[in-house]
């Protein structure tokens, strides 16, 4: 990457939605679906090797690894040629935490999400919330939504949401989210 695009990078197109529109401009990952948020903090060894839908989100710290570095050490040892590479497949509405590992030649099924920190070391199932290391089934994408609604509805804030069509942030609703935020949480009136 020459060092005008590392400029224009650093400090014209910020992380998320811009940085997933950015890379979709350039046709940077070998299929990309629309509306993906993906984090300048994310690192992805082979983007010709990953393949995502729509509504993918990759968030800092993830690692997507298309390859195995560690053949080129065997090589070494044993005069050998070897190859270890895989495609990382990533369907539809799935969110990867902060901090997670996909390792290459695994699937992440539809409507997924997968929690901070796990390391995806096969393919996942759709429909599902998988987290650890390596990364296993927790409960499926109906239970979760579930516990969240019925938890979001407990918040005394959800008067305020449920007025937007913002899915993300509403400059116009953010002071006063925060300030029932903090009372809520804490118990007392905001310090900043």
């Amino acid at each position: 990457m020459n060092l005008l695009r590392k400029l224009y990078l650093k400090f014209f197109v910020s992380s998320g939605f811009p940085y997933g529109e950015y890379l979709s401009k350039r046709r940077a990952l070998h299929h990309q679906g629309n509306n993906c948020f993906v984090s300048k903090g994310a690192e992805i060894s082979d983007p010709y090797l990953l393949s995502i839908g729509d509504n993918v989100w990759i968030t800092d710290g993830c690692r997507l690894l298309g390859h195995d570095a560690s053949v080129i050490m065997i090589n070494i040892m044993q005069g050998s040629q070897l190859d270890q590479v895989g495609p990382i497949e990533i369907g539809d509405n799935c969110f990867l935490g902060n901090n997670v590992i996909v390792l290459p030649g695994t699937k992440i099924g539809p409507n997924t999400i997968v929690g901070s920190g796990a390391v995806v070391t096969r393919n996942l199932e759709g429909n599902a919330i998988y987290a650890g290391n390596p990364a296993r089934l927790i409960s499926s994408m109906d239970e979760y939504i579930e516990k969240v609604t019925s938890r979001s509805k407990q918040f005394p804030w959800s008067r305020h949401l449920s007025k937007t069509t913002a899915h993300i942030y509403d400059a116009n609703l953010e002071a006063t989210l925060r300030k029932e935020r903090v009372e809520y949480f804490f118990n007392s009136q905001p310090s900043y």
